[in-house]
Formats: C-alpha cells, sequence, structure tokens
C-alpha cells in the first residue's frame, strides 16, 4: 500500500496549540472497555490476508511449505507481538511522561500532559485484553515469550529518567513515542487496507489507537522542536537513541522468528539478518526505513491516518 502524505510543520510551542488537543482529547476520544465491542472476532481469512504485506518471512522463500492455517497462525501471533510491544512501551513509558510536569509551567501543557497519559494507560489496557482475546483463539498455542521486552522497556524508561539534564531527557522519551506511535498507524493502515469489515475485532483496536495517536505525534513533534538540543551536543541522544532503538527492534523481530518456528518454519535466530535484509513485505521495509531515519535523526513526515 502506497503511503499517504501530508504536508506537515512540527507545530510551535503555544497555549492556542495546546488548547485545541486538549480540546481534541475531550472530543475525539474513547473508552476501550466501553467503545470496541469485545465480543467480535477476526477472521482466519482477514488474519490470512494481513500476511503478505506483513510477515518477515514473505518473499523469502523460507516460508514456501506455510499452508493457509499456518499464515493465520503466523499473523495471530504477529499481531499479538505488535500490540504487547506497543502496550508495554506506553506501560512503562507513563513513568517517564510523569516525569515531565515540570518541563513548561504552561497549564495547557500539564493538561495535555494528563490527556496523554490517560490515553496510553488506556491503550495498555487495550492492547492487554486484545491480546488475550486473540490467544484464546489458539488454545494449544504457547503464549508470546515476552519477558525480554518487559524487562528492556522496564528498564530503558527507568534509566532514561536518571538522565540529569531535561533536554535530552525529554528528546529521548518524545523520541521513542514518536517511533512507536508511527508504527502504530502504520499498522492500522494496513489492517484497513486489508480487513474491510469494520467490526474486524483487530481493526476496530487499531482504528481507535490511531484516533489518538496521531494527536500524540503532533505533540511529540511540538515537543521535539521546543526542546532541540543545540547542534554541538545534538550526537548525545541520537547516541542514546540508537542502540535503544535497535535492541527494540530486534526484540519485536526476535519474537517474530520464535512465532515462525511455531508454525513449523526451520528458521533459527542466526537467520534474522538474512531474513530482515530479504524481505518484500511492504510493512516490514516501512517499519526498517523508520527505525533507520529514527536512528540517524532524520526529519519524516508522520504517516497520515486515513
Amino acid at each position: 500500500m502506497e503511503i499517504a502524505k501530508m504536508t506537515f510543520a512540527a507545530p510551535d510551542f503555544n497555549d492556542a496549540v495546546l488548547e485545541r488537543l486538549n480540546g481534541l482529547s475531550l472530543t475525539r476520544s474513547f473508552t476501550p472497555q466501553v467503545d470496541i465491542d469485545w465480543n467480535a472476532a477476526t477472521t482466519d481469512a482477514e488474519y490470512e490476508a494481513l500476511y503478505s504485506s506483513s510477515s518477515l518471512l514473505e518473499g523469502t522463500g523460507i516460508d514456501t511449505a506455510l499452508d493457509r492455517s499456518g499464515r493465520t497462525r503466523f499473523v495471530q501471533y504477529q499481531q499479538m507481538n505488535l500490540m504487547t510491544f506497543t502496550g508495554l512501551l506506553e506501560r512503562h513509558g507513563i513513568s517517564a511522561l510523569a516525569g515531565l510536569f515540570d518541563l513548561e509551567s504552561s497549564d495547557s501543557f500539564a493538561e495535555y500532559l494528563g490527556h496523554f497519559i490517560k490515553e496510553e494507560l488506556y491503550h495498555a489496557v487495550m492492547f492487554t485484553r486484545a491480546v488475550q482475546k486473540i490467544q484464546a483463539v489458539i488454545p494449544a498455542g504457547k503464549p508470546l515469550p515476552i519477558r525480554s521486552l518487559d524487562h528492556t522497556l522496564r528498564w530503558l524508561f527507568f534509566c532514561v529518567q536518571l538522565i540529569p539534564s531535561r533536554k535530552i531527557r525529554s528528546n529521548l522519551v518524545f523520541t521513542f513515542f514518536r517511533f512507536a506511535e508511527q508504527v502504530t498507524i502504520y499498522v492500522n493502515q494496513l489492517v484497513q487496507s486489508r480487513i474491510s469489515r469494520r467490526d474486524s475485532l483487530i481493526r476496530q483496536v487499531w482504528a481507535f489507537h490511531a484516533l489518538e495517536e496521531s494527536r500524540h505525534l503532533a505533540f511529540d513533534a511540538m515537543m521535539l522542536k521546543r526542546h532541540r538540543i543545540p547542534w554541538v551536543l545534538a550526537w548525545i541522544p541520537a547516541a542514546l537513541a540508537a542502540p535503544c532503538c535497535l535492541l527494540l527492534a530486534f526484540l519485536v523481530n526476535v519474537n517474530e522468528v520464535w512465532i515462525a518456528q511455531e508454525v513449523g518454519i526451520p528458521v533459527h535466530l542466526w537467520h534474522l539478518p538474512g531474513l530482515v535484509r530479504r524481505t518484500k513485505a511492504p510493512f516490514k521495509r516501512r517499519v526498517f526505513a523508520l527505525l533507520g531515519n529514527t536512528i540517524l535523526r532524520r526529519e519524516t513526515d508522520p504517516p497520515e491516518n486515513e
């Protein structure tokens, strides 16, 4: 799917922009426990429809023996993997966001940061529940291994809060959130393009999530612009963010190797670099390109939420 583009410039920090974001958090928000139909399901055909666009194995030739059932199972686990990564990052990142209330004296800033934290907390709850729903339709399947990802994100945000410079600390926090938010909007675009039924559970989950993440991206961009590091010191957050982003991407894709093994593909961890280079899945190519731009701190337009 071609990326929808939009003209984008990070807004200047001012109360008018913040008031608009605050208003949207009140009028264009959701409560996952109420607004999502948790009795809905995603069909096997809908899961399978995502495989060619999202699988790390697509185009590598290693999955030729994988049948429809295997592709369905692969995507079910992959969805759990993406939801788990997003939910854990948001849950552990809340403590880092809470530490930024003194970053600005504006009441509008404090109000929006409160909305941001509340929304991320709801997202974490939503993804935990969605993963449980998907796992329930794989009764004989092993639970996805999440311990390494959980511990890494916990320690990552704990260490970020120890950084004495508020500018560097806020720069890193909003860099991590912006990366995850852009990835989830990519997921939403993918799911909308492949699953036409609006009531499909995973389509509901990603669509509601993207509704608020679009606002978060605007806030991230504004804060990164507001707290831009002087060029002579700009290498510091870049040097800190690069290995962290690479480690997180590695752990997410390690889980995808585990998923491939679960569906009977003879693949091992040492195959991962080759799979990353050879995959033809558009979603994967977009995420890897985003990862490279994030590490190199290149300015990119955020994906448009369709």
